[in-house]
């Protein structure tokens, strides 16, 4: 999208820094959350930033408001993909995190190949995918997908268990004391 409005390869490269130093700077606050703070909140807050975001863009998409010939859609979508890879970083740390306390010890190593493998899948697939559904329904329909995607993803990490924090088993139990 970025480079059809702009047709800056350039551009587009700042676009995929704008989303990458974040995610590289904020994991480390992430982490801190996630050993502080309940993963699965962490995790549901995060995907349902994204689909704020995301639904964000469809909206300025259908409205006119991003497009070829607006000055403002370059910082609409850098300020997007910002967004993006913040909310990434912090969520990211709790997603890996959460893994080894939803599954049972003996299943931790098949859970962590089987989170890698779908998040190299999806990295491999989904572009294909959403250059396909551009060509046949345009950028908002793709946005629009994502937001979608994000709804059921907060539906699904909603039925995850509540999980333990760092904080909470530095303190102990009652009876521990």
């Amino acid at each position: 999208l970025i480079y059809r409005i702009t047709h800056s390869a350039a551009i587009l490269g700042l676009m995929s820094l704008a989303n990458s130093l974040p995610m590289l700077f904020f994991s480390l606050v992430g982490g801190i959350m996630a050993d502080r703070m309940q993963k699965k909140y962490v995790i549901l807050g995060g995907y349902a930033g994204s689909a704020v975001i995301s639904l964000g863009v469809a909206v300025a998409l259908i409205t006119g408001f991003l497009s070829p010939g607006k000055a403002s859609s370059l910082w609409i979508l850098l300020g997007y993909s910002l967004l993006q890879g913040v909310i990434q970083g912090l969520m990211m740390p709790a997603r890996q995190a959460i893994i080894p306390q939803i599954v049972s010890h003996d299943q931790v190593m098949n859970a962590v190949a089987l989170n890698t493998l779908g998040m190299n899948a999806l990295r491999l697939v989904a572009p294909a995918i959403a250059g396909f559904a551009v060509e046949l329904f345009d950028f908002q329909a793709v946005y629009l997908a994502m937001t979608a995607l994000y709804i059921l993803a907060v539906g699904f990490t909603a039925m995850l268990p509540l999980t333990g924090t760092a904080a909470f088993k530095s303190r102990g139990t009652v009876e521990d004391l």
